[in-house]
C-alpha cells in the first residue's frame, strides 16, 4: 500500500473533515520524517515509503481509533445550564416587570415579546458559534479590525447623538475578544507585534477615556486583560520573533506608563472623582437606596419591587436585585452559582487548549465575562460606584443578548472542538504509543 492509499483509507473513518484535515496531515509528515530516516540508513526511496507506511499499522483501525478521540464533543452540561439560565432571565424578567408601576415604557406583554426574541436571537447566535469553526475568526481578524476602530470614531461622525456610553460599554466588552485575534495573527512578529498591539490599546484607551468615563471600570478590565493575554503569548510560547527578555520590557513597561495616565485622567474628571468620594463615604444616593431595600430581602422572596430603581435598570443593570426582592435570597445566590460554574469552567478549558486561537480567544471572551460577573454582583449590591454592567441571560436588551451570547458561543465552541482543531502531535503519539 503506497502512501496516498494509506492516507485515503485512513482519512475515510475520520467523520469531522476539520479532524481529518490536520490528522491526516500530521500522519503524511511522520511518513515522510520516516522514511527519510530510512533512506538516510541506506534504503532505496520506494523501499523507505512503504516500510514507513507499514509502520503506521492498519490503517482502518487506526483511523477509527484517531476517530475516536479527534471528534467534537458537545459541551451538554455548560450548554443546558446555558439554556436554564435563557429560561429563568426570561421567566424573571418579566414577573418583576409585571409588577412595575403602570407609567413603564412598554407593556408588559410586549416586554415579554421582547425578550424572548432577543433570547432566541442570542441563543441562535450561541449555537452557530457552538458548531461553527471557530479558526474562522482569526482569518477575518482584520475585518474585526476595521469594523472596531469605524466604532472607536466619534458618534456625530455618523449624525448619532444619542448615548454614547452605551457604544463605549460593547466596544470595552469586545476588545479583548479582537486583541486575542490580531495577537494570534502577529505571534511571528515579536517586537512588531507588541508595538502595533500597545497603539491599539492606546487609541483605545484614549477614546474611551476622552469619550465617556462612566464606563471606566469595564475600560480597565478590557486593558487589564489584553495584559493577561500578551503575557500569556509570551510564556506559552506563541509570541515569537525576538528574544523573551525584549518582549517582556516591552510588554510591561508601556502599561506602567499608561495605568499612569489612566490614573491622573481619572482624578481630573470631577464627575467620576465626586462619585468615587460619595461611594467611599457611603453618601451615594443609589447605594445608601440599594442598602435600605437589602434589609427586605428574605431567603425565599418576599415579593416586592424596587420603588427606587428606575424602570429600565431594574430589568437589566440591576436585575439581580430585583431577583433577590421578588425571589428570596436563595434563588439570587443560585442564579450567581450557575453564572459562575458557566464562566469559570470555560476559563478553565481556555487555559489547557493546545491551539493557540483556542487559549488566546477563549481567555478573552470567558475573563471579560468573569469580569462582568463579577462587577454585575457588586453593583448589584450597591458595592460598585460604577451602574453600566450586564451579565448572559439576565439582562434584557438586544445588545446585552447579541454581544453577551457571542462571548458565550464562542467559549463553548472552543470547548466543542477542543479535540478537532489542535494544532500539535501529542495526541497522534500518544495514540501510537
Amino acid at each position: 500500500m503506497d502512501e496516498k492509499e494509506y492516507l485515503q483509507t485512513l482519512g475515510e473513518q475520520i467523520v469531522n473533515p476539520h479532524a481529518r484535515a490536520s490528522i491526516l496531515a500530521e500522519i503524511q509528515d511522520h511518513i515522510e520524517e520516516q522514511a527519510q530516516d530510512y533512506r538516510a540508513s541506506g534504503m532505496s526511496e520506494a523501499v523507505a515509503m512503504q516500510e514507513a507506511v507499514r509502520q503506521m499499522g492498519d490503517p482502518v483501525s487506526t483511523g477509527e481509533a484517531l476517530n475516536q478521540v479527534h471528534r467534537p464533543k458537545f459541551p451538554i452540561a455548560l450548554f443546558g445550564l446555558a439554556v436554564v439560565l435563557t429560561v429563568l432571565g426570561i421567566a424573571m424578567q418579566y414577573l418583576v416587570y409585571t409588577h412595575l408601576t403602570p407609567d413603564t415604557a412598554i407593556l408588559s406583554d410586549t416586554y415579554l415579546q421582547r425578550t424572548i426574541l432577543y433570547n432566541a436571537i442570542g441563543l441562535g447566535l450561541l449555537l452557530l458559534c457552538i458548531f461553527g469553526n471557530y479558526m474562522y475568526l482569526a482569518k477575518g481578524a482584520w475585518i474585526l479590525l476595521a469594523i472596531f476602530l469605524l466604532g472607536l470614531l466619534p458618534p456625530w461622525f455618523f449624525g448619532f447623538y444619542g448615548r454614547q456610553y452605551t457604544l463605549c460599554y460593547y466596544l470595552a466588552l469586545v476588545y479583548p475578544l479582537v486583541y486575542a485575534l490580531l495577537l494570534y495573527r502577529l505571534r511571528d512578529k515579536g517586537a512588531k507585534a507588541i508595538w502595533f498591539l500597545h497603539g491599539l490599546t492606546l487609541l483605545f484607551l484614549v477614546r474611551m477615556l476622552f469619550g465617556t468615563i462612566i464606563t471606566w471600570s469595564t475600560v480597565l478590565a478590557a486593558g487589564c486583560l489584553t495584559l493577561l493575554l500578551l503575557c500569556l503569548a509570551i510564556h506559552r510560547g506563541i509570541l515569537t520573533g525576538s528574544s523573551k527578555r525584549t518582549l517582556w520590557l516591552l510588554t510591561v513597561l508601556p502599561y506602567v506608563a499608561a495605568a499612569a495616565c489612566f490614573v491622573i485622567l481619572f482624578f481630573q474628571n470631577s464627575y467620576m472623582r465626586d462619585r468615587l468620594t460619595e461611594f467611599l463615604k457611603g453618601s451615594n444616593y443609589v447605594q445608601q437606596m440599594l442598602a435600605l431595600e437589602q434589609q427586605q430581602m428574605l431567603a425565599f422572596g418576599g415579593g416586592t419591587i424596587s420603588s427606587y430603581v428606575d424602570t429600565e435598570s431594574l430589568a437589566s443593570t440591576y436585575v439581580l436585585h430585583s431577583i433577590f426582592l421578588w425571589f428570596g435570597i436563595v434563588s439570587g445566590i443560585l442564579v450567581i452559582v450557575a453564572l459562575a460554574v458557566l464562566v469559570l469552567r470555560s476559563l478553565h478549558y481556555a487555559l489547557h487548549q493546545s491551539n493557540r486561537l483556542a487559549l488566546l480567544a477563549g481567555t478573552a471572551a470567558s475573563g471579560i465575562l468573569l469580569f462582568e460577573l463579577l462587577h454585575f454582583v457588586l453593583t448589584n449590591l450597591g458595592c460598585s460606584p460604577v451602574y453600566t454592567a450586564s451579565v448572559p441571560f439576565l439582562s434584557y436588551g438586544f445588545a446585552n443578548s447579541v454581544f453577551n451570547s457571542l462571548l458565550v458561543g464562542i467559549m463553548l465552541g472552543i470547548i466543542r472542538n477542543q479535540n478537532v482543531l489542535s494544532e500539535t502531535t501529542a495526541s497522534l503519539r500518544g495514540l501510537r504509543a
